[in-house]
């Protein structure tokens, strides 16, 4: 660690050398030379589609880190939120992975995608045990039938973070959330290039029922040259960093499923449904400005092309 400080949402920040960030921890990085920038970026076939509805672009929080260096976020508590809890030995106590979501298979072959959702701070009733999560998902399975996934996006996680706000976060695994991958910077394996966007850090503003929409756009896609996954959030793509192709075993080659939408942790724990919200916590039924949303999807081919998936 170089120094410490307050990042714009208040959260304690370190930033650390670049080529001491924990990824460099993971064994199958020993010999891995950083990447510094994309080689190229997915070929637009048409100009993306203005909104045509009153939207505003969030902003995730920042740290004024030197360049060289990255800022990471200090930890909060120690989490189990993976996608795929270990279960319980309360019988009556088994939280379930609730989802609602869209979804594009191969063939052909996925590459990445971009999508534009927005953002809200729904309810978590079970701070221990409960979370609430907008993301896409990018995954692949292996000869032995291991899950790959690279998942971002926003979540309030309050057994993470130690708070109910709306924070921006990556994952990944590469053996079906069994040992391998977590969220963020908290293990080895996502390398990060920006010195100033904080993985983990908070997302404002946030939409409101029936007025203001804020949003953000993500865009994950995979290196031709070098085989990584990158990461680039806003609509002028800034580079956060990458996943190195070497962590993963069916995801070095290509993604076979994309996946955009909601997902919730129901943890039963007071006998009933939880009342944990998904997105806005309303239906789609009920419209722009009330809903939760994705917009402008896309995936990318083996051309290095977007395709529309709407």
């Amino acid at each position: 660690m170089l120094f410490s400080f307050k990042a714009s949402d208040g959260d304690t920040v370190e930033c650390v050398d670049r080529n001491k960030q924990l990824a460099f921890k993971n064994y199958l990085l020993r010999n891995h030379k950083i990447q510094e920038t994309p080689s190229d970026y997915p070929i637009m076939k048409k100009v993306q589609k203005k909104s045509i509805l009153p939207t505003s672009e969030a902003q995730i929080s920042t740290a004024k880190c030197e360049i060289g260096t990255v800022p990471i976020r200090q930890k909060g508590a120690i989490s189990n939120h993976q996608r795929t809890p270990k279960t319980s030995t309360n019988s009556t106590f088994t939280p379930q992975h609730e989802y609602a979501e869209a979804s594009v298979y191969a063939p052909p072959k996925l590459y990445g995608t971009r999508a534009t959702m927005n953002l809200w701070n729904p309810l978590v009733e079970d701070s221990a045990a409960e979370l609430s999560i907008s993301q896409i998902w990018l995954s692949s399975v292996d000869d032995t039938h291991d899950l790959n996934t690279i998942e971002v996006g926003w979540q309030v996680c309050p057994g993470l973070y130690n708070d109910s706000k709306t924070r921006f976060f990556i994952y990944w695994t590469s053996d079906g959330y069994n040992i391998t991958g977590g969220y963020n910077l908290e293990e080895p394996g996502f390398i990060q290039i920006s010195n100033n966007i904080v993985l983990g850090g908070s997302i404002t503003p946030i939409s409101s029922f029936g007025g203001s929409q804020y949003e953000m756009t993500i865009l994950v896609w995979k290196d031709r040259k070098s085989g990584n996954w990158w990461l680039s959030v806003g609509s002028n793509n800034t580079i956060i960093g990458y996943w190195p192709r070497e962590i993963f075993t069916s995801l070095a080659d290509h993604a076979v499923a994309v996946d955009w939408g909601g997902e919730i942790v129901n943890s039963r724990r007071f006998g009933r449904h939880t009342k944990t919200e998904m997105g806005s916590g309303h239906s789609p039924e009920e419209g722009f400005g009330k809903a939760s949303y994705f917009r402008n999807i896309e995936t990318v081919d083996c051309n290095n092309t977007f395709q529309s998936s709407q």
